[in-house]
Formats: C-alpha cells, structure tokens, sequence
C-alpha cells in the first residue's frame, strides 16, 4: 500500500464538519440561514442540554422535493450558485454544498421537507453520515431539521464542548444576530421546552432592535442613514455613556449577513474615539448594503469574515455618518432638566476656533486677582457671580416651563458656580441636584474640539530655533512615512533623514509650545497600542496628545473668570459628556440622592 490514499467520505465529512461545526451554535447558524434563504417567516428552535442532545429548526419556507431533499445532504450540492462567477455576486446568507453533509457526519440526523403544492412530504435520517431511511409521510409545508447528539461518533470534540450555560449563551448570541437584520420574520426559541426568545415579526428596524436589546437600552440609540452609490448605510448608535466591556454588543452586518470584519469594527470604534475610555466598546448596530461584487465572503469557511474591495471610503463613511448621529444626540436631557446646550441642534453659534495659546491668553486677560489666604470671606461672597438668586431663579422657572423661558437656553454656562473642590473639580447647582465636572477632562474636551475643527492647510507654522532629528524603531518609521502628507497639512515640515529619521523643521503654531518630539513619539505610541497602523486617524491622534498637554490641570485653582470661559466653551463642544480618552466630564448628585444618604423623606 502506497503512502498516498483517497479518504473516504465519511472521514471527508468530518474533517469538512470540523470547519463549520465548532459547537451547537454552528449547527443553529447554518440551519436558521437555510430557513432565511428558503424565504420562511416564521422559524422555531428547540434545544435540549444546550443544543448537545439536540438541535430542531423548523420553518415555514420554500420547502424541498424529494430529488432536492437526498441532494442536499450530498457534498457539493448547492441550490445558491450555478457558475464560478456566481461566487462573486452571493446575496445568499449560505451557500456551501458541505454545511448539511457535514452536520450530519457527525450527529444523527433528520430532514423532513414539503413543497408548499405538494400533497405529501419526505423524511430522510442518516447517523453519522451514513443514510439509514428514506421514507414520504405526511406534513406541514417548509422543513424541519433535527440534529441529535452532536458529535456522538467523534468524542475527541465532543469533550471540548462547555457547559449548558456556555454553549446556550454562544446559540443565543448567534440568533439575536440573525433576529436583529430580519425583522419580518417571526422567531421563536426553547430550552428544555421552555420558551427563551419570541420575537414577532415587526414593521420597523427600530421595533426589532427594541424586541431584541431592550426598551432601555433602544431608548439611548440615535438612528443614522445615508444613501449614496455604492454604499448604502443605516443603523442604530448608542451614546458613550452606553459601555461595555467586549466588542460582542457591536452588531455588524453586509448585505444582510451579520459578519466580524476588522476594518468595519474599527471604523466604529473611530467614531467613538474620544468618547468612550479604552478598553469599553459601544451599542451599535450597523447595516451596510453594497453591491456583491465588492465584497468578498469567501474569506472564512463560515462566512463570518468578509473582504471590502476598497475598504478606505467605506470606513471613511461609517465613521462621519456614526459621529455625526451621536453629535446630534440630546445628550444634555439628563443634566438640563430637559433643556440642550446652547450650539448644539439649534441654540446659538459657536464662536470662531481659538488655538490653544489664544484660549490660554484669554484665560488670563479675563482671570481676577487671586485673593490672598489671609481674606477670609464667605464663600458666596468669593465665587458667586453678583446676581446669585436671580440666576437661581431663572433655572428655577425654566425648570417650571415658565413662560419667556427656552429650553435651548439652558447651558453650563447659566448654572450657578458653588466653586472649586480640591481645585480639581468645578461644583454648579443644577435644577435638580449638584453637578461635578472634572476641570482637567473638560478642558481637555474643548481644546480637542477645537483642534481637530482646524482645516488642514490652513494651520500657521512655527519654525524651530533647532531642528530636530528624530530617530524611531522601523515600523514607527514605516507609519510616519504614510502620514508625511498629512503632518504637512497640519502645519509640520519633517522629511526623512535616514533610513529610520525624520528631520523636523517647524511645527503648527497652535502646538507650538509642546515639544515637537515628545507629541509626535505619544501620537506614534498610541498607534502602536491600537494596533492600527498607518490606517489610523493621525490627526484625531494628534488633537487628543495636543489637548491633553496643554489642558488645565487638576489642583490648579482658577479665577471666576477662567470658570465661566471653561463653561461658555463646554456649551460649544458638540459632545460634552467625555474627555478626548474617553473618561466621563461630569456627574451629578440629585437631590433625591443627597436626601437618601441623609436619611431624608
């Protein structure tokens, strides 16, 4: 006997079930697809022990004949393509010829199908792969799939399987991806004969992200959509205060098939960047359709990844079209008593972008002489604007709806200022309770706003007295070579000057009192960290080193004057809720909860 041999097809079948068939919630992936491209609008899953005992899919679909019904558990046997061609132009969500086969070379298996005009149905079983009947008996129209003891004939996987609880919380996740991008199709499932999901067929997209997140949570989501060949993008986004700690709350899908694709969950995660703190991902849910032939599905052997033919405007797109909902979010609500900031949807216009050197300059010009410790005067009397009870009282009756009173007017900057704490934290009295904001982080967020507002181009520069050699390790320097471009946009000249060297020549002038090496190594070693190379947002990078280096610090104690500039700016800033990392500006105590701690009624 030579050392080469043919396998047989039973051993094919299993290793092609080790491609497809990781756990029981593979086994519901590719059963409910089926159900969904057979044009059911009702499915029903049943399990036992977590999918392991047993796997039932039921719908009311196109159903099969009985030719059709012995092909389909054939290797190769496909009714989505015809052609090599028709790989390229899949709309299908499955389309493999091995995804029955293969399921039951490792199960015992059940298929019964009727076709909606015919009279009678027929029912096959194979176990292990090996066909034991086949038989015609009457049933509903549609098919129904039983998969029995999973992988009973190949224990070496059968034992990596988890717990009940593992293994139900892995199908679950798999068909809340599939209900959110069908919300005309019916599903129902059960565990143990007890019913986990019910999700009705819905009108909207809205109604089914609602059934299958929650009332809560669809309650923090702003809807985006934009038209426009070749991408056609809508979905759902929640507001940063909205955390999680994984990824898995980030609902991606291309052209109806839920997929895992690096570039698209980064070019949300760029949306949120400033907003949410590293390591917390956000609520989205993402819907992106464009015509087959530019997306490539045939990456992973499950589908789950995808290939974008021209990645870059599609990333471009998601993260302008995601920002700009979550700009427009009335994130003010829970803080204003139902009022927004002023310049944010409607209110006042924001004041002409003032550089970092220009904000600190008015700072100081506006800054009051620093009382002397031995003044001891009333805390009122210190940092209280003049007509304390007037604006007081006009929160007051704004609160009230009073008449004359617009709710777009209510901003930071009309709360009453209590004063500093710990000269790190700026106290106001708020309608309803007492407000916190981090001194440091909101500085933060206002100097990023504003930098980033900067038009490329049109950025002064500021020459250097030295020029400065900058040498890096051979990846920094591969990354600073595709931002060359961009570095002179923002107002650097730097050129290389090696083979791993830049020489800088001037810097933006608005950055000109940050060292030139330290703000563009911090901009490098962010990149590193995110593992996103040349493809991340430099200039995004770059505001938010600039900002946190020239920001007011904690424990330095500001002047009135300097407080109300800092508020008038937090008015302006599109999203007042994080500081460019992420971390939260403010928090406020109700005056339910000051009364609770002091054991008030």
């Amino acid at each position: 006997m030579g050392k080469i041999v043919v396998l047989p097809d039973a051993l094919c079948n299993q290793i092609a079930a080790g491609e497809v068939v990781e756990r029981p919630a593979a086994v519901v992936k590719e059963l409910v697809e089926n159900s969904l491209d057979a044009g059911s609008r009702k499915i029903s899953i049943s399990l036992l022990q977590g999918g392991r005992k047993e796997v039932r899919v039921v719908d009311n679909g196109c159903g099969m004949s009985p030719d059709d019904a012995l092909l389909a558990v054939e290797r190769h046997a496909t009714s989505k393509i015809r052609r090599l061609e028709d790989l390229h132009s899949v709309q299908s969500l499955g389309f493999r010829g091995e995804a029955l086969p293969s399921i039951a070379s490792v199960s015992r298996f059940e298929l019964i199908s009727r076709e909606p005009e015919a009279l009678s149905g027929t029912c096959i079983r194979l176990e292990g792969g090996i066909l034991r009947d086949v038989r015609e008996l009457g049933c509903a129209a549609g098919t129904a799939i039983t998969v029995r003891d999973l992988f009973y004939n190949v224990p070496a996987r059968r034992k990596f399987l988890r717990s009940v609880e593992t293994e139900m919380a892995n199908i679950s996740d798999q068909v809340m991806k599939l209900a959110l991008s069908q919300p005309a199709v019916h599903f129902q499932m059960s565990h143990e004969n007890r019913l986990v999901f019910d999700f009705p067929q819905t009108v909207s997209l809205l109604d089914r992200v609602t059934q299958v997140l929650g009332a809560d949570l669809a309650e923090a989501l702003r809807d985006f959509a934009v038209a426009g060949p070749p991408v056609d993008l809508q979905g759902f986004a929640a507001q940063p205060q909205v955390q999680k700690s994984n990824s898995r709350s980030m609902f991606i899908y291309v052209n109806g098939r839920p997929v895992w694709d690096r570039i698209l969950n980064q070019s949300v995660l760029r949306a949120y960047d400033t907003l949410l703190p590293k390591g917390k991902y956000p609520v989205v849910v993402l819907f992106l359709s464009m015509p087959p032939e530019l997306v490539d599905v045939n990456v992973h052997p499950t589908k789950r990844e995808i290939r974008l033919h021209s990645p870059g405007p599609v990333m471009e797109t998601i993260q302008r079209v995601v920002r700009k909902a979550l700009e427009g979010s009335p994130h003010g609500a829970a803080v204003y008593g139902g009022g927004r900031p002023c310049g944010v949807g409607g209110g006042t216009s924001p004041r002409p972008v003032q550089t970092i050197r220009e904000l600190q300059v008015d700072l100081e010009n506006d800054a009051q002489r620093r009382p002397l410790p031995n003044q001891i005067e009333p805390l009122r009397q210190t940092v209280f604007p003049s007509g304390y009870a007037a604006a007081l009282q006009v929160q007051k009756d704004a609160e009230k709806g009073a008449a004359g009173q617009a709710d777009d007017s209510v901003c930071f900057s009309r709360l009453p200022i209590l004063g500093q704490l710990a000269n790190a934290y700026i106290l106001l009295e708020a309608p309803d309770g007492l407000l916190m904001i981090d001194q440091h982080a909101a500085h933060e967020r206002v100097l990023y706003d504003q930098l980033s507002s900067l038009s490329p181009g049109k950025t002064g520069r500021q020459r250097l007295a030295r020029s400065l050699v900058l040498e890096l390790q051979p990846r920094e320097a591969a990354i600073l070579k595709t931002w060359l471009d961009k570095l002179l946009d923002a107002g650097f000249e730097i050129e290389p000057f090696g083979p791993h060297s830049f020489i800088v020549q001037a810097t933006p002038a608005a950055l000109g009192d940050i060292p030139a090496e330290s703000l563009l190594r911090e901009v490098l070693e962010s990149a590193e960290e995110g593992q996103q190379g040349p493809h991340w947002d430099f200039l995004a990078g770059l505001a938010k080193t600039a900002a946190c280096h020239s920001a007011i610090r904690a424990g330095q104690r500001l002047q009135r004057a300097e407080i109300i500039h800092l508020l008038e700016a937090m008015d302006r800033a599109a999203i007042p809720m994080t500081c460019p990392h992420g971390r939260p500006l403010w928090c406020k105590l109700t005056h339910a909860e000051i009364a609770r701690f002091f054991h008030r009624p």
